[in-house]
């Protein structure tokens, strides 16, 4: 257990005392936002470690909390591997979740927290919020990528062995790996689902939201709708990706990323993947950096991380996207794979257009998207629900 230290001094008339918890591999991401609270002048109480659900237990009845901060994939994780009801609601502590993964995936498991101690789940796409909303979920916000922390994410010196005109910081995988990890015990109905979301992604070269698709024909509460969610997510991944490689034709793309597939095609140069931590050095070597995004209107936090480090981001149209970042001016979107092409072969003869572009991009997210702006809001909403 550690209580994040306030690096600032700032005081509050009423601080909060909040409670987060490390469930999942990629919580230590989500780290800038516990700082961020805490520099606002909370006391922030971080339980590091996994423990037995009755050291959480006694942890709580021992310290007074107003209030616990949950990552969507913590409270996830509680969730399904718990074998009683979730314990923050045993113990009548008031909570919140915030989601950098879409939670129409967790209905199954979700559908057992509707309480009143939920206080507010904070999402960043308005499209999700309207389904959960139709869903009967009260207490939604929208809340863009809240994690990026400009300390992390900066301008660094250009590397000689990234310097490249094109990168793609994305795992890729071949389609029929991807899909065979999922789809274990699945029967007719779930893969006639699943195949028929895949066939609009190959059509329209797109994200397919799995709700807006198939939810209607779906009891969308159910373990199989949640199986089906997930493995879209990461299939049509896996599919997009493709898209955008072929999409881009014989230009050369490297690629960073852990994935398993593999080309013999001279202008594909695949790459190691980097920590998380350290993709701002491969963004500042890269004439463009390229991104997709597996939501139906989010903005995804690779366009934030690329604009912290003030690096020029192509990205996929999302209409969420264009009143966190101004089109042409901050980042670049292509509407359609088609136009991708010519976007690439632009930005990259003229390195001085996206220069410029990705200096607006790095004002705009220092001037209103850091962790620090993110939980600023959040800090409002807690006094509010509490």
């Amino acid at each position: 257990m550690q209580i994040i230290e306030n690096r600032t001094g700032t005081t509050l008339n009423r601080p909060l005392r909040i409670l987060s918890i490390l469930r999942g591999q990629w919580d230590r991401q989500r780290a800038p936002a516990l700082q961020a609270l805490a520099d606002l002048g909370h006391e922030v109480i971080y339980v590091d470690k996994i423990l037995p659900i009755d050291g959480y237990r006694k942890l709580v009845e021992r310290l007074d909390f107003d209030v616990a901060v949950l990552w969507g994939s913590s409270l996830q994780n509680f969730l399904m591997s718990s074998s009683e009801p979730f314990f923050l609601e045993e113990l009548n502590l008031p909570y919140v979740s915030l989601w950098t993964d879409n939670p129409i995936k967790h209905l199954f498991l979700l559908k057992d927290v509707r309480t009143p101690l939920h206080r507010g789940m904070f999402v960043a796409d308005s499209r999700v919020i309207d389904q959960l909303k139709e869903l009967g979920f009260e207490n939604i916000f929208y809340l863009p990528p809240w994690h990026i922390d400009p300390e992390i994410f900066k301008p660094v010196d250009a590397q000689p062995a990234y310097q490249c005109g094109v990168s793609f910081a994305a795992t890729v995988n071949s389609y029929d790996a991807e899909r065979s990890k999922w789809r274990n015990l699945w029967n007719y109905h779930m893969n006639a689902a699943a195949d028929a979301v895949i066939e609009k992604c190959r059509e329209s070269r797109d994200h397919v939201d799995v709700f807006d698709a198939i939810g209607e024909g779906q009891d969308v509460w159910s373990l199989s709708f949640s199986l089906i969610s997930h493995a879209m997510y990461f299939e049509q991944k896996v599919l997009a990706r493709e898209q955008l490689i072929l999409a881009l034709e014989d230009r050369e793309v490297h690629i960073h990323g852990i994935g398993s597939a593999t080309t013999d095609r001279q202008n594909i140069i695949m790459h190691e993947g980097h920590e998380w931590h350290d993709l701002s050095p491969l963004f500042c070597s890269s004439a463009v950096n390229l991104n997709l995004t597996p939501w139906p209107k989010s903005c995804h936090h690779r366009v934030f991380q690329t604009t912290a480090s003030r690096a020029l981001a192509v990205t996929d149209w999302r209409e969420d996207s264009l009143s966190l970042y101004e089109p042409d001016r901050e980042v670049i979107y292509f509407k359609s794979l088609e136009e991708l092409p010519g976007i690439v072969d632009h930005y990259t003869a003229y390195p001085a257009e996206a220069a410029v572009i990705a200096e607006a991009g790095y004002r705009r997210f220092l001037a209103e998207h850091t962790a620090a702006h993110r939980m600023a809001e959040l800090s409002k909403y807690l006094y509010e629900l509490i």
